[in-house]
Protein backbone atom coordinates (compact mmCIF):
# COMPACT_ATOMS: atom_id res chain seq x y z
CA UNK A 1 0.00 0.00 0.00
CA UNK A 2 1.36 3.43 -0.37
CA UNK A 3 -0.01 6.85 1.26
CA UNK A 4 0.43 10.20 -0.54
CA UNK A 5 0.43 13.19 2.08
CA UNK A 6 -0.55 16.37 0.43
CA UNK A 7 0.68 19.54 2.16
CA UNK A 8 1.12 23.10 1.51
CA UNK A 9 5.28 23.13 1.90
CA UNK A 10 5.99 20.19 4.25
CA UNK A 11 8.27 18.75 4.17
CA UNK A 12 10.17 22.08 3.99
CA UNK A 13 10.28 24.51 6.31
CA UNK A 14 8.79 27.55 4.28
CA UNK A 15 5.94 27.17 6.52
CA UNK A 16 5.11 25.41 9.84
CA UNK A 17 3.38 22.06 9.12
CA UNK A 18 6.13 20.06 10.45
CA UNK A 19 4.89 20.28 14.02
CA UNK A 20 2.34 18.90 12.81
CA UNK A 21 3.09 16.23 10.63
CA UNK A 22 6.73 14.97 11.68
CA UNK A 23 5.14 12.61 13.99
CA UNK A 24 2.08 11.70 11.72
CA UNK A 25 4.34 10.73 9.13
CA UNK A 26 6.60 8.70 11.38
CA UNK A 27 3.75 6.68 12.54
CA UNK A 28 2.38 6.10 8.82
CA UNK A 29 5.60 4.85 7.89
CA UNK A 30 5.27 1.67 9.68
CA UNK A 31 1.63 1.00 8.23
CA UNK A 32 2.69 1.17 4.61
CA UNK A 33 4.95 0.32 2.39
CA UNK A 34 5.56 3.59 0.85
CA UNK A 35 5.01 7.05 2.07
CA UNK A 36 5.38 9.92 -0.16
CA UNK A 37 5.38 13.35 0.78
CA UNK A 38 3.57 15.74 -1.91
CA UNK A 39 4.28 19.72 -1.35
CA UNK A 40 2.30 22.23 -2.66
CA UNK A 41 5.16 24.64 -2.58
CA UNK A 42 8.56 23.14 -2.84
CA UNK A 43 11.05 25.99 -1.50
CA UNK A 44 12.89 26.37 1.84
CA UNK A 45 15.08 24.12 3.45
CA UNK A 46 14.45 20.31 3.21
CA UNK A 47 13.74 19.55 6.94
CA UNK A 48 15.04 16.18 8.05
CA UNK A 49 12.41 13.08 7.58
CA UNK A 50 12.10 9.46 8.88
CA UNK A 51 14.10 6.70 6.37
CA UNK A 52 12.28 5.73 3.88
CA UNK A 53 9.90 8.31 3.30
CA UNK A 54 9.80 10.14 -0.51
CA UNK A 55 9.73 13.68 -1.52
CA UNK A 56 7.75 14.03 -4.64
CA UNK A 57 8.23 17.90 -5.96
CA UNK A 58 6.56 17.45 -9.55
CA UNK A 59 3.36 18.64 -8.25
CA UNK A 60 4.65 21.78 -6.54
CA UNK A 61 6.43 22.57 -10.22
CA UNK A 62 3.40 21.90 -12.09
CA UNK A 63 1.23 23.90 -9.24
CA UNK A 64 2.56 27.58 -10.50
CA UNK A 65 0.83 30.77 -11.15
CA UNK A 66 0.75 30.68 -14.92
CA UNK A 67 -0.82 27.54 -14.95
CA UNK A 68 -3.87 28.50 -12.04
CA UNK A 69 -4.30 31.50 -14.49
CA UNK A 70 -4.83 29.36 -17.55
CA UNK A 71 -7.14 26.79 -15.68
CA UNK A 72 -8.84 30.12 -14.48
CA UNK A 73 -9.90 30.99 -17.92
CA UNK A 74 -11.53 27.27 -18.73
CA UNK A 75 -13.26 26.96 -15.54
CA UNK A 76 -16.13 28.57 -16.79
CA UNK A 77 -16.89 25.63 -19.00
CA UNK A 78 -16.64 23.19 -15.87
CA UNK A 79 -19.71 21.16 -15.14
CA UNK A 80 -18.80 22.00 -11.76
CA UNK A 81 -18.66 25.71 -12.28
CA UNK A 82 -22.43 25.80 -13.34
CA UNK A 83 -23.42 23.34 -10.51
CA UNK A 84 -22.06 25.90 -8.14
CA UNK A 85 -23.40 28.71 -9.68
CA UNK A 86 -26.59 27.07 -9.34
CA UNK A 87 -26.87 25.89 -6.22
CA UNK A 88 -25.79 29.94 -5.17
CA UNK A 89 -27.92 31.32 -7.33
CA UNK A 90 -26.63 34.27 -9.70
CA UNK A 91 -28.43 37.33 -7.49
CA UNK A 92 -26.45 35.95 -4.52
CA UNK A 93 -23.07 35.80 -5.95
CA UNK A 94 -20.48 38.60 -5.15
CA UNK A 95 -17.09 38.91 -7.78
CA UNK A 96 -15.21 38.00 -4.64
CA UNK A 97 -16.89 34.93 -4.86
CA UNK A 98 -16.44 34.65 -8.20
CA UNK A 99 -12.84 34.98 -8.06
CA UNK A 100 -12.53 32.24 -5.22
CA UNK A 101 -14.52 29.90 -7.31
CA UNK A 102 -12.72 29.93 -10.32
CA UNK A 103 -9.39 29.89 -8.56
CA UNK A 104 -10.54 26.75 -6.66
CA UNK A 105 -11.58 24.86 -9.92
CA UNK A 106 -8.44 25.70 -11.57
CA UNK A 107 -6.76 23.79 -8.54
CA UNK A 108 -8.58 21.14 -8.34
CA UNK A 109 -8.36 20.95 -12.02
CA UNK A 110 -3.95 21.06 -11.61
CA UNK A 111 -4.50 18.55 -9.09
CA UNK A 112 -6.37 16.08 -11.31
CA UNK A 113 -4.10 16.19 -14.39
CA UNK A 114 -1.30 15.62 -11.93
CA UNK A 115 -2.57 12.75 -10.08
CA UNK A 116 -3.81 10.66 -13.31
CA UNK A 117 -0.38 11.59 -14.99
CA UNK A 118 2.04 10.28 -11.82
CA UNK A 119 -0.62 7.30 -11.30
CA UNK A 120 0.26 6.88 -15.25
CA UNK A 121 3.61 7.85 -15.67
CA UNK A 122 4.86 5.77 -12.58
CA UNK A 123 2.76 2.37 -13.82
CA UNK A 124 1.27 2.46 -10.08
CA UNK A 125 -2.60 0.88 -9.65
CA UNK A 126 -5.01 2.89 -8.02
CA UNK A 127 -5.40 0.40 -6.39
CA UNK A 128 -2.65 0.81 -4.31
CA UNK A 129 -2.84 4.01 -3.62
CA UNK A 130 -4.49 6.44 -0.90
CA UNK A 131 -4.44 9.82 -1.22
CA UNK A 132 -4.17 12.07 2.57
CA UNK A 133 -5.07 15.78 1.80
CA UNK A 134 -3.75 17.69 5.54
CA UNK A 135 -5.91 20.61 4.70
CA UNK A 136 -9.44 20.31 2.82
CA UNK A 137 -9.26 22.65 -0.13
CA UNK A 138 -9.07 22.32 -3.76
CA UNK A 139 -6.68 19.43 -3.31
CA UNK A 140 -9.25 17.01 -1.75
CA UNK A 141 -11.65 17.70 -4.52
CA UNK A 142 -9.24 17.76 -7.63
CA UNK A 143 -7.99 13.76 -6.74
CA UNK A 144 -11.75 12.74 -5.67
CA UNK A 145 -12.14 14.30 -9.82
CA UNK A 146 -9.73 11.72 -10.65
CA UNK A 147 -11.32 9.12 -9.14
CA UNK A 148 -13.53 9.16 -12.48
CA UNK A 149 -10.78 7.65 -14.08
CA UNK A 150 -9.17 6.01 -11.41
CA UNK A 151 -12.01 4.89 -9.45
CA UNK A 152 -9.92 2.45 -7.47
CA UNK A 153 -8.54 5.11 -6.09
CA UNK A 154 -9.01 6.72 -2.30
CA UNK A 155 -8.75 9.79 -0.74
CA UNK A 156 -9.80 11.43 2.43
CA UNK A 157 -9.05 14.68 3.68
CA UNK A 158 -8.48 16.05 7.44
CA UNK A 159 -9.89 19.60 8.04
CA UNK A 160 -8.57 22.22 10.55
CA UNK A 161 -10.17 25.51 11.10
CA UNK A 162 -10.05 27.79 8.19
CA UNK A 163 -10.46 25.02 5.52
CA UNK A 164 -14.00 24.19 7.64
CA UNK A 165 -15.76 27.17 9.05
CA UNK A 166 -17.32 28.99 6.45
CA UNK A 167 -18.95 31.12 8.81
CA UNK A 168 -16.05 32.65 10.29
CA UNK A 169 -13.72 32.29 6.90
CA UNK A 170 -16.20 32.52 4.07
CA UNK A 171 -18.19 29.98 1.45
CA UNK A 172 -15.58 27.31 0.13
CA UNK A 173 -16.55 26.85 -3.58
CA UNK A 174 -18.11 23.16 -4.67
CA UNK A 175 -17.84 22.15 -0.60
CA UNK A 176 -20.80 19.47 -1.39
CA UNK A 177 -19.11 17.93 -4.97
CA UNK A 178 -16.15 18.30 -3.04
CA UNK A 179 -17.24 15.64 0.04
CA UNK A 180 -19.34 13.55 -2.16
CA UNK A 181 -16.28 13.16 -4.18
CA UNK A 182 -14.23 11.42 -1.43
CA UNK A 183 -13.87 8.74 0.74
CA UNK A 184 -13.25 10.37 4.49
CA UNK A 185 -13.29 13.79 5.95
CA UNK A 186 -11.58 14.06 9.20
CA UNK A 187 -11.83 16.73 11.28
CA UNK A 188 -9.23 17.25 14.08
CA UNK A 189 -12.31 17.91 16.84
CA UNK A 190 -15.00 16.53 17.92
CA UNK A 191 -16.36 19.83 17.77
CA UNK A 192 -15.33 19.94 13.88
CA UNK A 193 -17.22 16.53 13.44
CA UNK A 194 -20.05 17.55 14.74
CA UNK A 195 -19.93 20.86 12.55
CA UNK A 196 -19.73 18.88 9.01
CA UNK A 197 -22.64 16.59 10.62
CA UNK A 198 -24.82 19.72 10.80
CA UNK A 199 -23.73 21.60 7.62
CA UNK A 200 -24.02 18.79 5.30
CA UNK A 201 -25.79 15.94 7.08
CA UNK A 202 -26.30 14.11 3.62
CA UNK A 203 -22.40 12.86 3.56
CA UNK A 204 -22.70 12.29 7.65
CA UNK A 205 -21.49 9.03 6.99
CA UNK A 206 -18.14 9.88 5.79
CA UNK A 207 -16.87 12.49 8.90
CA UNK A 208 -14.58 11.44 11.87
CA UNK A 209 -12.71 13.33 14.51
CA UNK A 210 -9.10 12.35 14.04
CA UNK A 211 -7.66 14.45 16.80
CA UNK A 212 -3.84 15.68 16.69
CA UNK A 213 -1.39 15.16 18.77
CA UNK A 214 2.27 16.01 20.26
CA UNK A 215 5.27 13.44 21.70
CA UNK A 216 5.88 13.08 25.42
CA UNK A 217 8.14 15.78 26.12
CA UNK A 218 9.97 13.65 28.67
CA UNK A 219 9.83 15.80 32.01
CA UNK A 220 7.26 18.64 33.69
CA UNK A 221 7.32 22.76 33.49
CA UNK A 222 7.93 24.36 36.76
CA UNK A 223 5.76 27.13 38.57
CA UNK A 224 7.22 30.55 39.67
CA UNK A 225 8.54 29.75 42.92
CA UNK A 226 9.09 33.69 43.76
CA UNK A 227 5.51 35.24 44.25
CA UNK A 228 5.59 36.13 40.23
CA UNK A 229 2.90 35.43 38.21
CA UNK A 230 4.73 34.32 34.71
CA UNK A 231 2.62 33.16 31.53
CA UNK A 232 3.44 32.68 28.02
CA UNK A 233 1.30 32.66 24.56
CA UNK A 234 2.42 31.65 21.13
CA UNK A 235 1.18 32.20 18.09
CA UNK A 236 1.95 34.73 15.13
CA UNK A 237 0.28 37.96 15.14
CA UNK A 238 -2.48 37.21 12.53
CA UNK A 239 -5.78 39.40 13.97
CA UNK A 240 -7.57 36.17 14.83
CA UNK A 241 -5.17 35.59 17.68
CA UNK A 242 -5.88 39.06 19.00
CA UNK A 243 -2.35 39.82 20.28
CA UNK A 244 -3.03 43.76 21.46
CA UNK A 245 -6.16 41.78 23.26
CA UNK A 246 -3.22 40.17 25.30
CA UNK A 247 -0.78 43.28 25.66
CA UNK A 248 -4.41 45.41 27.04
CA UNK A 249 -5.01 42.18 29.41
CA UNK A 250 -1.33 42.78 30.84
CA UNK A 251 -1.74 46.25 31.49
CA UNK A 252 -5.16 45.92 33.20
CA UNK A 253 -3.52 43.34 35.39
CA UNK A 254 -0.72 45.10 36.29
CA UNK A 255 -2.45 48.19 37.07
CA UNK A 256 -5.00 46.22 39.50
CA UNK A 257 -2.44 44.85 41.13
CA UNK A 258 0.36 47.06 41.55
CA UNK A 259 2.38 45.06 44.01
CA UNK A 260 2.44 41.70 41.57
CA UNK A 261 5.01 40.87 39.62
CA UNK A 262 3.43 39.76 35.99
CA UNK A 263 6.21 38.44 33.22
CA UNK A 264 4.69 37.65 29.84
CA UNK A 265 6.51 36.41 26.90
CA UNK A 266 5.01 35.83 23.78
CA UNK A 267 6.88 33.01 21.44
CA UNK A 268 6.07 33.59 17.62
CA UNK A 269 5.51 36.70 14.79
CA UNK A 270 8.02 38.86 12.63
CA UNK A 271 10.86 40.58 13.71
CA UNK A 272 9.32 43.94 13.03
CA UNK A 273 6.12 43.27 14.90
CA UNK A 274 8.03 41.81 17.88
CA UNK A 275 10.45 44.68 17.68
CA UNK A 276 7.21 47.33 17.98
CA UNK A 277 5.56 45.58 20.76
CA UNK A 278 8.75 45.44 22.47
CA UNK A 279 8.61 49.04 21.91
CA UNK A 280 5.17 49.47 23.40
CA UNK A 281 6.14 47.53 26.29
CA UNK A 282 8.98 49.81 27.19
CA UNK A 283 6.69 52.93 27.02
CA UNK A 284 3.57 51.80 28.39
CA UNK A 285 4.00 49.08 31.17
CA UNK A 286 3.59 49.92 34.52
CA UNK A 287 6.69 49.08 36.59
CA UNK A 288 5.72 45.88 37.60
CA UNK A 289 4.85 44.56 34.57
CA UNK A 290 7.61 42.99 31.66
CA UNK A 291 6.75 41.30 28.58
CA UNK A 292 9.65 39.71 26.13
CA UNK A 293 9.61 38.48 22.14
CA UNK A 294 11.79 36.07 21.51
CA UNK A 295 10.17 35.37 17.84
CA UNK A 296 9.60 31.68 16.48
CA UNK A 297 11.08 28.70 18.03
CA UNK A 298 11.25 25.02 17.21
CA UNK A 299 9.21 22.37 18.72
CA UNK A 300 11.59 21.11 20.55
CA UNK A 301 13.68 24.56 21.54
CA UNK A 302 9.81 25.42 22.76
CA UNK A 303 9.42 22.62 24.88
CA UNK A 304 12.93 22.60 26.69
CA UNK A 305 12.33 26.60 27.39
CA UNK A 306 8.82 25.63 28.93
CA UNK A 307 10.70 22.69 30.97
CA UNK A 308 14.00 24.95 31.57
CA UNK A 309 12.35 28.19 33.48
CA UNK A 310 9.50 28.68 35.77
CA UNK A 311 5.79 29.32 33.65
CA UNK A 312 2.93 29.56 35.61
CA UNK A 313 0.05 29.93 32.91
CA UNK A 314 -0.45 29.00 29.17
CA UNK A 315 -2.79 32.04 27.92
CA UNK A 316 -5.14 31.88 24.29
CA UNK A 317 -7.27 34.44 22.95
CA UNK A 318 -7.98 33.69 20.29
CA UNK A 319 -11.29 34.69 18.24
CA UNK A 320 -11.23 31.56 16.56
CA UNK A 321 -8.94 28.29 16.87
CA UNK A 322 -8.94 24.59 15.81
CA UNK A 323 -7.20 22.52 17.93
CA UNK A 324 -4.35 24.62 18.88
CA UNK A 325 -0.79 22.77 18.54
CA UNK A 326 0.57 25.25 20.83
CA UNK A 327 -1.74 24.60 23.32
CA UNK A 328 -1.27 20.81 23.15
CA UNK A 329 2.52 21.57 23.73
CA UNK A 330 1.92 23.46 26.49
CA UNK A 331 -0.34 20.89 28.45
CA UNK A 332 1.92 18.09 27.77
CA UNK A 333 4.42 19.96 29.88
CA UNK A 334 2.02 20.60 32.37
CA UNK A 335 0.73 24.13 32.11
CA UNK A 336 -2.99 25.00 33.04
CA UNK A 337 -4.63 26.62 30.43
CA UNK A 338 -6.54 29.87 30.62
CA UNK A 339 -8.25 30.51 26.81
CA UNK A 340 -11.22 32.05 25.06
CA UNK A 341 -14.65 29.34 24.80
CA UNK A 342 -13.67 29.03 20.65
CA UNK A 343 -13.27 26.27 18.49
CA UNK A 344 -11.27 23.28 19.64
CA UNK A 345 -10.20 24.96 22.97
CA UNK A 346 -13.43 24.02 24.48
CA UNK A 347 -12.39 20.42 23.86
CA UNK A 348 -8.68 21.09 25.38
CA UNK A 349 -9.33 23.62 28.66
CA UNK A 350 -11.24 21.66 30.76
CA UNK A 351 -12.28 22.50 34.40
CA UNK A 352 -9.48 20.50 35.52
CA UNK A 353 -6.62 21.94 33.57
CA UNK A 354 -7.68 25.51 33.17
CA UNK A 355 -10.68 28.05 32.83
CA UNK A 356 -12.28 29.27 29.81
CA UNK A 357 -13.24 32.55 29.15
CA UNK A 358 -16.05 33.74 26.75
CA UNK A 359 -15.33 34.36 23.20
CA UNK A 360 -15.39 37.85 23.34
CA UNK A 361 -13.74 38.78 26.41
CA UNK A 362 -12.44 42.75 27.76
CA UNK A 363 -8.73 42.90 28.71
CA UNK A 364 -10.53 43.12 32.41
CA UNK A 365 -11.91 40.20 32.00
CA UNK A 366 -8.84 38.32 31.06
CA UNK A 367 -7.07 40.07 33.35
CA UNK A 368 -8.88 38.66 36.56
CA UNK A 369 -8.50 35.60 35.07
CA UNK A 370 -4.87 35.61 35.56
CA UNK A 371 -4.97 37.27 39.07
CA UNK A 372 -6.93 34.13 40.11
CA UNK A 373 -4.01 32.15 39.28
CA UNK A 374 -2.11 33.98 41.87
CA UNK A 375 -4.80 34.53 44.50
CA UNK A 376 -5.63 30.43 44.32
CA UNK A 377 -2.23 29.07 44.14
CA UNK A 378 -3.32 25.55 45.68
CA UNK A 379 -5.76 25.44 42.61
CA UNK A 380 -3.83 25.73 40.04
CA UNK A 381 -1.13 23.42 40.80
CA UNK A 382 -3.49 21.00 40.88
CA UNK A 383 -4.02 22.21 37.29
CA UNK A 384 -1.19 21.00 36.20
CA UNK A 385 -1.65 17.80 36.85
CA UNK A 386 -5.03 17.65 35.14
CA UNK A 387 -3.38 19.13 32.26
CA UNK A 388 -0.65 16.02 32.17
CA UNK A 389 -3.90 13.95 32.42
CA UNK A 390 -5.80 15.96 29.38
CA UNK A 391 -2.61 15.43 26.95
CA UNK A 392 -2.49 11.49 28.19
CA UNK A 393 -6.35 10.84 27.39
CA UNK A 394 -6.45 12.95 24.42
CA UNK A 395 -3.95 14.42 22.57
CA UNK A 396 -0.80 11.55 22.92
CA UNK A 397 0.82 11.44 19.75
CA UNK A 398 1.66 8.00 19.17
CA UNK A 399 -2.10 7.07 20.31
CA UNK A 400 -4.25 9.35 18.01
CA UNK A 401 -2.08 9.00 14.61
CA UNK A 402 -1.71 4.87 15.51
CA UNK A 403 -5.25 5.06 15.74
CA UNK A 404 -5.42 7.27 12.56
CA UNK A 405 -3.13 5.33 10.40
CA UNK A 406 -5.29 2.36 11.09
CA UNK A 407 -8.37 4.32 9.40
CA UNK A 408 -6.25 4.86 6.49
CA UNK A 409 -5.33 1.24 6.06
CA UNK A 410 -9.19 0.11 6.76
CA UNK A 411 -10.16 2.57 3.82
CA UNK A 412 -7.70 1.48 1.63
CA UNK A 413 -8.59 -2.21 1.71
CA UNK A 414 -12.58 -1.27 1.35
Amino acid sequence: MIVLLFSNSYPYDYATEHNFLKGEVEILRKRFERVILVPRIAKGNLLPIPDGVEVETSFAESFTLGRRLAESALAVFSKDFYLDVKSRLWSSLKPAYLRRLFSFLAGATLTRKWMENWLKSNHVSASEVICNTFWFDELAMGIGLAKTKYPSLRVISRAHGYDLYEELYGDWPCRPRAIELIDGLFADSDIGANYLREKYPQFKEKYEAALLGVKDPGGIAKPSEDGALRFVSCSNFHPVKRIDLLFESVMTAAKKRPTQKIEWTHFGGTEEIRQQYTQRITNESPINATASFPGYQSQHELIQTYLSTPVDIFLNASSTEGTSVAMMEAISCGLPVIATAVGGNVEVVREKNGFLINANPTPDEIADALLQVCDNRELWLEKRKGSREVWQERYNETTNFEAFAQKLVEIRKR
